[in-house]
């Protein structure tokens, strides 16, 4: 399935080459139209795998970001800690450019400490 966008605040749903559903912007701006059609787009893409960013530093888990809604796990097992077995929960909304960022940044910083070291 995918959008056909046929003009402003006007879109259809296109299965097997038919229009089967009408997509009409009722109320809001046409940048909300868009965003979520854009949306709408993401989900009718082929089951792609999520992309999930978990910061951990020191020990210590820091943010989580995905580029889907996720509810993300994580399980720390350290028999010094009390208790020695942790669940982290968290709940996290839909955030591309969070996962970017976060990717970038990492790559930056691996790609300088691959240089310095290197250069040493």
């Amino acid at each position: 399935m995918e959008i056909n966008r046929r003009g402003p605040g006007e879109a259809s749903l296109v299965r097997d080459g038919r229009e089967i559903l009408d997509l009409v912007q009722i109320e809001g701006s046409e940048e909300e139209f868009e965003q979520a059609l854009a949306h709408l787009e993401d989900l009718l893409r082929p089951a792609a795998l999520p992309r999930v960013v978990v910061q951990y530093r020191e020990g210590l888990f820091g943010a989580v970001q995905a580029d889907r809604p996720a509810e993300v796990v994580l399980i720390e097992e350290d028999p010094h800690d009390e208790p020695p077995l942790a669940l982290h929960r968290h709940s996290v909304g839909a955030d591309r450019a969070a996962v970017e960022a976060a990717l970038a940044a990492a790559e930056r910083r691996r790609r300088l400490a691959a240089r310095e070291a290197a250069g040493s």
